[in-house]
């Protein structure tokens, strides 16, 4: 599939339409073992780190934004009755910081625990604000994408 992406939009196109699939099926498609793979491969000069960084964060952040908008219900997600429990003990997790949701998010953006994926379905149950959401998700992701490309170039 990477292949395919590269040959098919080049360096910056499939870095940005694999990251946005790899936040619809994170399970299935891992950005964090893609970022590692193409620093390794397929970069070749300093200059194209910063590209690659800002374009797997965009490409995240707007598939994250659809499952925002799931979690407000303004879009319909397949739930398994097991995804159902997960979001609800998310959501849970995350009233308990209801007056610092936004320290809860930022965190999970930048780690990934909670899940970044269960996190943005419960900021939009929690009704965050989509700007504070979008700023705060991109700032997380920059931050974890970045760390993981800069570590793996200088290696």
């Amino acid at each position: 599939m990477t292949q395919n992406l590269l040959d098919t939009l080049g360096l910056y196109g499939a870095t940005f339409a694999f990251c946005f699939i790899a936040a619809l099926v994170p399970l299935v498609v891992n950005v964090e073992l893609y970022l590692i793979g193409i620093t390794t491969w397929a970069v070749q000069r300093p200059e194209q780190l910063l590209p690659i960084i800002v374009l797997a964060a965009v490409g995240q952040m707007a598939a994250k934004t659809m499952i925002y908008f799931a979690g407000m219900g303004m879009i319909r997600l397949p739930r398994s009755t097991k995804s159902k429990e997960k979001i609800e003990r998310a959501r849970a997790y995350m009233e308990r910081w209801q007056t610092k949701p936004y320290w809860f998010f930022s965190l999970s953006a930048v780690f990934g625990l909670p899940p970044f994926y269960l996190t943005c379905l419960v900021a939009g149950a929690l009704k965050i604000r989509i700007k504070r959401f979008l700023a705060l998700g991109l700032a997380g992701r920059l931050v974890r994408f970045a760390a993981i490309v800069l570590v793996t170039w200088m290696m």
